[in-house]
C-alpha cells in the first residue's frame, strides 16, 4: 500500500505541472503497485482516437513513455529522470470505450539508466509494446535531496 501511495503523489505531481500528460491522461487511474510494478487503466475516450476510429499510436506511445515512468517511482524514486529511448511495437486496435490495462515494469535502475517494459492490453488482447529507458543519475541526486528534506 505504501508504494501505490508514493506512485499516487508521483502522478498528481504529474498532473498539477500541467501538459502533456495531464491532458491526454487525465483519466489515468492507478490500480495497483508494489516493487517496481504499477497496474493503471484507462478508458479509451472520443479525444484519444485517430482520424479511422481507433486508439492513436500517440496515446499509446504516451502511456509507455508515462508507465516506465510510474514503474520507475515504485523503485521508490520522487524524481523519475528524462527520457532517452522509447520504443512501441503496435500489435493490435483498441476502441472508443474499451479499458486499457497497462502493466508498467522498472527491469533495472542502475546509476545513469534506468530500463523499463510496458505492455497494454484489453482483456487478454496485446494491443502494444512498449520498452522506456530514461536517464536517471540526476534524479538520483534529487531523490537524495528530497529525503534529505524529509520527503
Amino acid at each position: 500500500m505504501a508504494t501505490l501511495k508514493h506512485v499516487q503523489k508521483v502522478w498528481s505531481n504529474f498532473l498539477n505541472q500541467g501538459g502533456f500528460d495531464a491532458h491526454a491522461l487525465s483519466g489515468l487511474k492507478l490500480v495497483s503497485a508494489q516493487k517496481g510494478k504499477v497496474l493503471s487503466e484507462l478508458t479509451v475516450a472520443p479525444q484519444h482516437l485517430n482520424r479511422l476510429g481507433g486508439c492513436h499510436g500517440g496515446l499509446l506511445s504516451t502511456i509507455v513513455d508515462v508507465g516506465g515512468s510510474l514503474a520507475i517511482a515504485a523503485e521508490d524514486m520522487h524524481a523519475t529522470g528524462v527520457s532517452t529511448d522509447l520504443n512501441v511495437t503496435f500489435v493490435s486496435g483498441a476502441k472508443l470505450g474499451e479499458t486499457l490495462s497497462i502493466n508498467s515494469r522498472c527491469d533495472k535502475v542502475g546509476g545513469t539508466l534506468a530500463y523499463t517494459t510496458v505492455e497494454i492490453s484489453v482483456g487478454d488482447k496485446v494491443v502494444a509494446l512498449g520498452r522506456h529507458t530514461k536517464y536517471v543519475r540526476l534524479a538520483h541526486k534529487s531523490n537524495k535531496e528530497m529525503k534529505l528534506d524529509g520527503q
